[in-house]
């Protein structure tokens, strides 16, 4: 049993374009997302509760950009693995 072959396509390269780029976000994301749980530890173990509301409205207002670019994200991932072109020759 071999490797399979596949054929690749214009439309095929370019989805696969436009989902690598979102993996790539997401990674990022997942960074990111570290990062204010960091935040929160270290606020927590030294902080006041008036930082730890500050700091608590600011990881929210990060957040809620965050999952309003992953939604974005997430259309990226579907036009890739969807992408139809047409009038484009296949490359082989």
């Amino acid at each position: 049993m071999g490797i399979p072959s596949l054929t690749t396509t214009a439309s095929s390269i370019l989805g696969f374009m436009l989902v690598e780029s979102a993996a790539y976000f997401q990674a990022g994301s997942a960074e990111l997302i570290g990062a204010e749980g960091d935040k929160i530890q270290a606020t927590v173990n030294q902080g006041s509760v008036s930082e730890m509301t500050v700091i608590n409205r600011k990881i929210g207002e990060t957040m809620s950009a965050l999952s309003n670019l992953e939604d974005n994200v997430l259309k990226k991932i579907a036009a890739g693995t969807h992408l139809r072109l047409v009038g484009w020759t296949e490359w082989v």
